[in-house]
C-alpha cells in the first residue's frame, strides 16, 4: 500500500481514512487542497483494496485508488483563486480488485488481483465520462498469479519491458508494446515478491516475504546480490529519533526498548516477523550513484525503519542504522523518498536526500538520510523546518482522520499472503495458469506467422 507520495516537482499527496486525499505544495505548503471521492464509496464488499497514490514521472498526473475498483484520474492545472490545481479528469472502473499500478507521462498500466493487465492512455482519453475497462479492449497481459508491484521500464537503447511482481515468487519482464511474448525472468526469491524499485537503467532492486532482498541485472534477469533482513536487522547501529514537536511525557530510548517494541505486533512466526514489510530507494546523487535503502520488517512495521545502502548490500560494511522514533509520535503509517528529479526551493539530489515518514498522531517528519547514515550517537533531536511545521499545524488542527485504523483492519496484509501462499496448488488457480500458458503460445504462433 501507498499512503504517502511526493512527486517529481514536489507535491505531497495523503490518503486519508474517508477514501479522500490531501496535497500540499512543498514548495509553497499553504496550498493545500482536499480530493474528495466524487460519490459515496460502499466499501462494504469482499474485493481486496490497496490505498495507492501515483504520480506521473513529469509530476502533472495523480492517480488515486479508491474502493471498489475505481482509479480517480487528476491531472495538475494553474492554481485557481481557492489555491486549487487538481482537476478530476476521469474516472475508471476495472472488473477486479487493483492490487498494482504504475504510470508513465503517456500511459497507465493497471494490474488486479488475477493477474491481468490493463493499459489506459492518458493523452487520448480526453472525455469526462466514467469509463470501465473491460479485458477484451483493454488487457495487454495475462499473468497467472496476483500482481503486487508493476513498473514501466525503457532502456538507453529505446527498448521497453513492462516488469511485474506477483504472489507466485516471481518477477516477470514483459516486451512492450509486443506483449506476445514473455521476456526473461527473476527466480530466486521463495515468497511473494512484495516490491520492484529501478536503480537505474540496468539494474532492479527486489523485496520479498521471505526476507530478503535482492539486485538483478536487466533485461537478462542475472543475480548480483542479496542479502537476508537477518544480516542487517540483528546488529544495526541505533539512532532514537525524538525532538520534532513539543510531545509532553516523551520517552526515553530504554523505555521504548522495554515497553514499546514487544507490544508492536502479535508474534506469529519467524518467517512472517522477517519479512520485507515495505522497500523504498533513493539516489542522492546521481554522479557517484550513492543508492539509499529503506526498509521495514513485519514485526515492527509500526516502529523501526532500517537504513542501509546499496554499496552497504553487496558488501556487507556493518554500516547499516535501525531508525527508532519516541513513542509520543505514535505508529508509522508510511515512508517515501521523494521521486527522482525532486525539485523545492531548498533541496537538491545532489546534496541531500531526505525521507518522509508519517505517523498515526498526524505528524509528518523529515529525516535526512546521510545524516543518519554517518551519524554515531544513539539519539538524535532535530528540529523541524517551516515547510513541515506547516503541514503538522494544518494536519493537527483540521483534524483530519489518516488510514492508520483501515491498515490494521485491511484484508490485504501479508500474514493473508502467507497464509494463502498455498492456494498455488488449488483448482482454481491451475486452471489460470493452463489457460494462461495457452494463451501465450496462440501469440506466440500468431506472431510467427
Amino acid at each position: 500500500m501507498s499512503e504517502i507520495k511526493i512527486s517529481s516537482t514536489g507535491c505531497l499527496a495523503m490518503y486519508l481514512e474517508n477514501d479522500n486525499v490531501l496535497v500540499f505544495d512543498l514548495n509553497d505548503t499553504s496550498l493545500c487542497q482536499c480530493l474528495e471521492a466524487e460519490s459515496v464509496i460502499d466499501d462494504n464488499s469482499n474485493d481486496l483494496h490497496r490505498n495507492q497514490i501515483k504520480f506521473s514521472p513529469n509530476g502533472q498526473f495523480l492517480i488515486i485508488n479508491r474502493p471498489n475498483k475505481h482509479l480517480y484520474i487528476y491531472i495538475q492545472s494553474d492554481y485557481d483563486k481557492f489555491g486549487d490545481s487538481w482537476l478530476l479528469k476521469q474516472i475508471v472502473r476495472v472488473e477486479n480488485s487493483i492490487s498494482a499500478l504504475t504510470l508513465t507521462d503517456e500511459i497507465l498500466l493497471i494490474g488486479d488481483r488475477i493477474g491481468d493487465i490493463y493499459k489506459f492512455d492518458l493523452l487520448f482519453n480526453s472525455n469526462n465520462e466514467d469509463l470501465i475497462l473491460a479485458a477484451e479492449n483493454n488487457r495487454i497481459i495475462r499473468n497467472s498469479s496476483m500482481l503486487l508491484d508493476i513498473i514501466f521500464f525503457r532502456m538507453s537503447n529505446k527498448q521497453s519491458f513492462i516488469i511485474t511482481a506477483d504472489r507466485e515468487n516471481k518477477i516477470c519482464l514483459n516486451n512492450y508494446p509486443n506483449n506476445s511474448d514473455n521476456q526473461n525472468y527473476c527466480f530466486g526469491h521463495n515468497q511473494f515478491v512484495s516490491h520492484i524499485k529501478l536503480i537505474d537503467n540496468d539494474r532492479l532492486l527486489s523485496a520479498s516475504g521471505d526476507g530478503t532482498l535482492r539486485l538483478w541485472h536487466l533485461p537478462d534477469c542475472m543475480p548480483l546480490a542479496f542479502v537476508h533482513s537477518r544480516a542487517l536487522t540483528l546488529q544495526p547501529k541505533q539512532v532514537f529519533f525524538t525532538g520534532l514537536c513539543a510531545f509532553r511525557n516523551s520517552a526515553s530510548l530504554a523505555a521504548y526498548q522495554k515497553d514499546v517494541v514487544p507490544k508492536c505486533i502479535e508474534i506469529s512466526s519467524s518467517t512472517v516477523n522477517d519479512s520485507i514489510w515495505k522497500m523504498d530507494v533513493a539516489c542522492s546523487n546521481p554522479l557517484n550513484s550513492n543508492v539509499y535503502i529503506a526498509f521495514s520488517t513485519y514485526a515492527h512495521q509500526y516502529h523501526s525503519i532500517y537504513l542501509s545502502s546499496l554499496s552497504n548490500m553487496k558488501r556487507l560494511n556493518n554500516e547499516q542504522r535501525e531508525l527508532t522514533f519516541d513513542s509520543s509520535y505514535g505508529e508509522i503509517i508510511d515512508y517515501c523518498f521523494p521521486a527522482q528529479k525532486t525539485s523545492l526551493n531548498d533541496y537538491t539530489t545532489h546534496e541531500k536526500c531526505f525521507l518522509y515518514v508519517l505517523f498515526n498522531s498526524n505528524v509528518l517528519v523529515q529525516v535526512d538520510i546521510p545524516s543518519i547514515l554517518s551519524y554515531n550517537q544513539t539519539a538524535l533531536s532535530v528540529q523541524t523546518n517551516d515547510r513541515i511545521q506547516e503541514i503538522n499545524y494544518i494536519l493537527a488542527n483540521h483534524e483530519f482522520n489518516l488510514v492508520h485504523n483501515k491498515i490494521k483492519k485491511d484484508a490485504f496484509t501479508f500474514k493473508e499472503l502467507f497464509e494463502n501462499s498455498t492456494d498455488s496448488n488449488n483448482d482454481c488457480h491451475l486452471k489460470r495458469k493452463s489457460e494462461t500458458v495457452e494463451e501465450q503460445e496462440n501469440r506466440k504462433k500468431q506472431a510467427l506467422s
